[in-house]
């Protein structure tokens, strides 16, 4: 028997999607996708509900310091479907300009009577419509805030961010990367060359109605104007493309594995590397995908199967713990560690609120645990490509430095001839950093080393 989906409208879902969120702590990407399977809506409902979810959580710091502003009360204070609705409605009258505001605060008010707290009704009708009278005179930090606190509220970033962003950066360039982080991020696709051209999936996409650009970073990358219905689309249930961001299509094609040759990709779900390697590998080789949980690795699976691949092994292992030697030695080596995620905030907006400064420091370790054990399996003159979707110099340069102290066997290599022609002056170190505010793409470093005979 097919399960029929529960009707609603964009705004009751994007507080349904807000209460995983927000009270069962769930990550906002898997929260949204478990829901539309749950709930039906049509394009422009989802389009709407997503446009909501993502940009409460995005400037969520901010739209607490105006209701405070409003109410006059602690945020904590207020009831928690009272704070997510008010989050919702004010998300719309102060950041989205094309829904008329006596429209924002009626669905509001009626969105609040959808709940447990219907009484308060005229309250939320009272902060609107007060809201609405000081729309274009207020600032989220308001008069007096010292720098920090200032960034902070404006941008919706958490103090021990900033803080240390001002440190790195100065004062002009973190607050273009707290701006950064707040844009809607890029969606982009790599073409599976196993199956058809750039150009040919960009035609073929164009006759379903999905306008298409290519990529000026990596040469397997497309551009799209919305990610909304492309998991339901021919071309992606025939295996002819996959969501990957550029930065990270990138770190594959620095590793560059010939065909024939045999792959370890340490950390590897929920695949899209992986994939891209065999991709590059014309499917001829062998790659053996680790990681850590099981659930992960049928992704992997998953993937490789709708994308046509047949090299890929996985195997379920903690690359913390030395690597098994039955598993052999490889010629290339993929390091894709768990991090902070920090350099790719505008994507996964959630993070900024999940990750605590201390978290750092003990990714930091693990990361050089992973990297230590990886290079053990290397063969001589075999590459490991180490990346991190970060900009934390714990979890990247330091990372690198710390493990070239200990392996003089290995040598930290340019790889500019794998960058696009505007990048290619950047200045390397061991590795290449990027960032969204600078490169306009999601923030990783990446670090190309040489085992030496």
């Amino acid at each position: 028997m097919k399960y029929k989906k529960k009707k609603t409208d964009a705004r009751r879902f994007s507080l349904l999607v807000l209460q995983k969120v927000e009270e069962e702590g769930a990550y906002l990407n898997l929260a949204l996708a478990n829901l539309i399977k749950e709930y039906e809506l049509d394009d422009r409902e989802r389009r709407l509900a997503t446009e909501i979810t993502y940009g409460v959580i995005t400037h969520k710091l901010a739209l607490k310091c105006l209701i405070e502003k409003i109410t006059g009360r602690p945020a904590e204070k207020l009831d928690r479907p009272v704070l997510l609705v008010l989050y919702i409605g004010f998300y719309q009258l102060f950041y989205l300009e094309r829904i008329p505001e006596w429209v924002v605060v009626n669905t509001t008010v009626e969105l609040i009577k959808k709940t447990k707290k219907r009484a308060l009704a005229p309250f939320v009708n009272g902060v609107m419509r007060a809201a609405l009278r000081r729309k274009g005179k207020m600032d989220p930090a308001g008069s007096g805030a010292g720098k920090v606190r200032y960034l902070s509220c404006r941008y919706s970033h958490p103090e021990w961010m900033v803080r240390r962003w001002l440190k790195r950066y100065g004062s002009e360039e973190t607050e273009k990367l707290l701006a950064a982080n707040n844009m809607k991020s890029t969606v982009a696709a790599r073409v599976n060359t196993l199956r058809l051209s750039r150009r040919e999936l960009v035609a073929l996409l164009a006759k379903e109605n999905i306008k298409a650009s290519e990529s000026d970073i990596v040469p397997e990358g497309i551009l799209l104007e919305s990610a909304a219905g492309i998991t339901s689309l021919g071309a992606y249930r025939q295996g002819m493309l996959q969501l990957q961001g550029e930065s990270a299509m990138l770190v594959s094609r620095v590793l560059d594995p010939v065909p024939g040759s045999r792959v370890l990709d340490v950390c590897s779900a929920p695949g899209g590397k992986t994939a891209h390697m065999a991709a590059l590998m014309s499917d001829q080789g062998e790659i053996i995908a680790l990681d850590i949980h099981e659930h992960r690795l049928n992704l992997v699976q998953a993937n490789a199967k709708r994308l046509g691949i047949g090299i890929i092994k996985t195997k379920l292992w903690d690359g913390r713990k030395p690597l098994p030697g039955r598993l052999g030695f490889f010629d290339y080596i993929l390091l894709d560690v768990p991090c902070s995620g920090l350099g790719v905030i505008r994507k996964r907006p959630d993070i900024k609120w999940r990750r605590k400064e201390e978290d750092i420091a003990k990714l930091a370790s693990d990361q050089l645990k992973l990297l230590c054990n990886a290079a053990a399996v290397l063969q001589t003159k075999g590459v490991l490509v180490y990346s991190a979707c970060t900009n934390e110099p714990e979890e990247t340069e330091m990372v690198i430095s710390a493990f070239l102290e200990k392996n003089r066997d290995f040598c930290a290599v340019s790889f500019a001839e794998y960058l696009p022609e505007k990048w290619r002056g950047e200045k390397f170190g061991l590795g290449l950093q990027l960032t969204v505010h600078r490169h306009g793409v999601e923030g990783f470093y990446i670090s190309k080393l040489i085992k030496n005979g």
